[in-house]
């Protein structure tokens, strides 16, 4: 459920420049990305952050 609800955030935040510019203010920061997914209506744990950040970065 996490998992999809990140997905979700992330899509939505690909064409919200007013997202992309809060997720740029936390940099690396996972629990300030989950604060801004939660304020937008996601909710998903920086532990799944971190799982789906090195599933994608080893897909490239």
């Amino acid at each position: 459920m996490s998992k999809h609800q990140l997905e979700l955030f992330m899509a939505k935040a690909k064409g919200n420049t007013t997202m992309q510019r809060e997720l740029d203010r936390c940099g690396s920061n996972n629990s300030c990305v989950v604060a801004v997914a939660r304020k937008h209506g996601h909710k998903f744990s920086p532990a799944t952050l971190t799982r789906w950040q090195h599933d994608h970065h080893s897909e490239g």
